[in-house]
């Protein structure tokens, strides 16, 4: 078996989407409202929990959604109801009498052994809109735009994710007040949506070297023979601006590595220019 990068190795998959699709099963959705301030209770969601176990119902899946600004606490649920469908009104009336839920809602599979989520929209991070974009559109629209329109397209989408980033920089992790700890949380989101794992190299006042582990856009490229980063090296150079407090035309950046030319990984370096 290949090794994976040790930048990798540390890490698991995922699942963050509300759909359930195993064979031979018959899962249901339990949409389940809470006050806000069972946020920072142990006890109502184990009791939840307990319901399930006491009948024997095997839990497939549990998201929670914790509260902003005193919004209420959302947990979903989807459990294998197969065989005991006739305990649903009992799990409803047993769920909405624990202290602190305010509503419990179902909803029984879209179709043989699949069900999902039909409560929730839009998706949201950190409060605010997100869009899910599956990889085989993503590699499929960056292999495309290459083919179509060529360097053009990486330049179109450098400009549009640095001033992206830069806004986000400004308006979120600015706030922060240590550099250090900016530079931590922007590293860990970077991850955390998906885009690939950075390791910051070095960072002073004037420049900055950041290697990225499996890029989700230059895996998409391999074998290109060339560097093919457009959307990272936009958002790499725009979060270096916010670092700086710099502008657009501040800001240089070069991918030195590129999986997409055969490297393990890629890797920038950024620089600050007075204009």
């Amino acid at each position: 078996m290949k090794a994976k990068s040790k930048k990798i190795r540390k890490y698991q998959t995922y699942e963050i989407g509300r759909i359930v699709s195993i064979k031979g099963t018959e899962p249901y959705f339990f949409n389940i409202i809470l006050k806000p301030e069972t946020l920072l209770e142990s006890g109502p969601l184990a009791q939840i929990l307990d319901i399930f176990y006491m009948h024997r119902i095997p839990i497939l899946q549990i998201k929670s959604a914790p509260s902003r600004d005193g919004e209420p606490v959302k947990v979903v649920i989807t459990a294998d109801m197969k065989g005991k469908e006739q305990k649903l009104a009992q799990i409803v009336s047993e769920v909405a009498k624990i202290d602190g839920v305010t509503s419990v809602e179902y909803e029984p599979p879209l179709f043989n052994g699949v069900a999902i989520d039909m409560w929730s929209y839009p998706p949201t991070f950190q409060g605010q809109r997100v869009l899910i974009i599956r990889r085989a559109i993503s590699e499929e629209m960056l292999r495309e735009g290459w083919r179509r329109i060529g360097p053009d397209f990486a330049a179109l989408l450098y400009y549009a994710y640095f001033h992206g980033a830069l806004n986000l920089y400004r308006e979120y992790f600015k706030k922060i007040p240590r550099k250090e700890d900016q530079v931590n949380l922007v590293k860990e989101l970077f991850r955390l949506l998906g885009y690939g794992i950075a390791e910051v190299l070095k960072v002073t006042e004037t420049e900055a070297r950041v290697r990225i582990y499996d890029s989700f856009e230059c895996r998409a490229l391999k074998n290109a023979g060339e560097a093919r980063g457009g959307i990272i090296r936009g958002m790499i150079a725009g979060w270096a601006a916010g670092y700086w407090n710099a502008e657009y035309g501040e800001i240089t950046i070069r991918e030195v590595k590129c999986i997409a030319k055969g490297d393990p990984y890629c890797e920038y370096i950024i620089k600050r220019r007075k204009t």
